[in-house]
């Protein structure tokens, strides 16, 4: 049975990337217990595997298996290689020697700041400590208004120098905020530093421009709404909640409403395709392409480029050229080729980084299982998407459930009737939200007379989300959250097997 199985695999191209694909991925999630195996061992590992596929002889019209296992092996080994590469360097001087003490401390902006409503957070990196360089970045928080002369909004690009007792992150509330935090190369955190300089930026950077641009339309978005819905509108298409308040943040974690928030895997698709299918019509499918991908690149960077944005674009990149060359990529093939690209780039993100497990297991959900459920549920009515939204609702809360109960301990009791009344609306909002921008950007008094719509979209979703987290039972916390989260996630790997058998 494995052997009949084995050739078939290797009889196809695809199947035989998906396994390719699929052992770098299992390599890097083992990764962990690896830890500490000498360099060479794995060295010498990699160049036995390269020896074995040069000497197997190849079978008539095809690799063959021999060449085929070497690759699998190899490929393997390297997951494992690649993950004790993302280990912390030893012997080198990092950020983390010097917490506990008030230090002076430089470095440069290399992302983004997050604006609240009276501070704002920034990483920086390039970072010495008294002059001297040091591995690892920093998470700074700074206030947004203050008596010295480096107080105000600090930019990307920017150099920084400071005094600061740094601090080595820690869990909190049962997430790993420290490993979270690593996934990223942020080691230290310094909350409110003293005497701080700021040197503004005096190179002009592709990134840097892009984020002026996002800056110039959170102020057009603010000039034609009134908050909170300028903000709510400004997070559904770009993602991110800046500007809502604290209680309205908790609603949406309340009602497990808070993907609409984070840009996604949608957001990206309505950028690329819509775009594309616009632009071919004047330039052509190549230069659509292209034209495509230089946009798509810029709303990744706007995006803040969270891992569930990367994870969307690599995928819709990957599509993009299919459609581009006239070949229909497969589904799986594409998702694991993203997934190994991916942890490639960053091994961390695999098991540190909640949005690229969340992103990668919701989008498997909606693929996958949402049609089959949908279905089921024929006693749901099909109007306005209200089938297709519960059944992707319920379909993504039950696979993602051992992550959110592993991570943070709590269940959304309200999420899938919240997300039944305001998913379907989510595409059409997004969509005139979009449209409506270059107008508002010639004259805002037509851009708010034509935003009438989108407001009352805005208010609708607001007043529904503050409705279903209302009752006190909307979100709930679960006792031993982590054996639960292991017996849900054996359950349904238990209730996969068994259905694909059947199927």
């Amino acid at each position: 049975m494995w052997e009949l199985g084995f050739k078939k695999i290797i009889a196809s191209p695809s199947r035989t990337f998906m396994l390719l694909a699929a052992m770098f991925c299992f390599g890097i999630l083992l990764g962990p217990l690896t830890i500490g195996i000498s360099t060479n061992v794995y060295v010498a590992s990699l160049a036995i595997c390269v020896l074995s596929f040069a000497f197997t002889p190849p079978s008539q019209g095809g690799v063959g298996g021999g060449r085929i296992i070497a690759l699998v092996i190899f490929l393997f080994i390297f997951g494992l290689f690649r993950y004790q590469q993302s280990e912390i360097p030893k012997n080198i001087p990092t950020v983390r020697d010097h917490v506990g003490s008030l230090i002076r401390v430089e470095g440069d902006v290399v992302s983004e700041p997050s604006m609240g409503a009276k501070s704002q957070q920034v990483t920086i990196g390039h970072v010495h400590v008294v002059d001297a360089p040091v591995f690892g970045n920093v998470l700074v928080s700074l206030p947004l208004t203050g008596g010295g002369s480096g107080w105000g909004h600090v930019f990307y690009g920017d150099h920084l120098v400071f005094s600061c007792s740094m601090q080595i992150p820690r869990p909190f509330s049962g997430f790993a905020y420290d490993r979270y935090l690593q996934a990223k190369g942020t080691l230290a955190l310094c909350r409110f530093p003293h005497d701080l300089e700021r040197v503004p930026s005096t190179h002009v950077s592709v990134v840097g421009s892009i984020l002026a641009l996002k800056g110039d339309i959170v102020l057009l978005m603010k000039r034609v709404f009134p908050e909170p819905h300028a903000s709510f509108l400004f997070g559904l298409v770009f993602g991110g909640n800046v500007g809502l308040d604290k209680d309205l943040q908790n609603d949406f974690a309340k009602t497990g409403t808070s993907h609409i928030l984070a840009a996604s895997g949608f957001n990206v698709s309505l950028f690329t395709f819509v775009f594309f299918g616009f632009v071919i019509q004047y330039l052509g499918r190549k230069r659509g392409a292209i034209a495509t991908a230089i946009l798509l690149v810029a709303y990744v960077i706007m995006a803040g480029a969270t891992a569930a944005v990367v994870r969307a674009a690599v995928f819709g990149s990957v599509l993009l050229v299919g459609s581009t060359i006239g070949r229909r990529a497969s589904i799986v093939n594409t998702l694991l080729f993203t997934a190994a690209l991916m942890l490639f780039y960053n091994p961390r993100w695999l098991l540190d980084d909640v949005g690229f497990q969340l992103s990668f297991v919701a989008f498997v959900a909606i693929i996958f299982v949402a049609p089959r459920l949908e279905t089921h549920l024929a006693f749901v009515p099909e109007q306005l998407g209200i089938r297709d939204a519960l059944a992707g609702s319920l379909s993504a809360i039950v696979l993602t459930l051992p992550i959110m109960l592993w991570q943070f301990g709590a269940i959304s009791l309200v999420a899938p009737f919240a997300n039944v009344f305001v998913l379907p609306i989510v595409p059409f909002l997004m969509l005139y939200t979009i449209v409506i921008l270059p107008i508002a950007w010639i004259s805002t008094s037509i851009g708010q007379l034509i935003a009438l719509p989108s407001l009352f979209g805005s208010k609708y979703m607001l007043a529904i989300i503050s409705t279903f987290a209302s009752p006190g039972f909307a979100s709930v916390s679960v006792p031993f959250a982590h054996i639960g989260a292991i017996v849900i996630a054996i359950a349904l790997g238990i209730g996969c097997v068994a259905y694909l058998r059947k199927a």
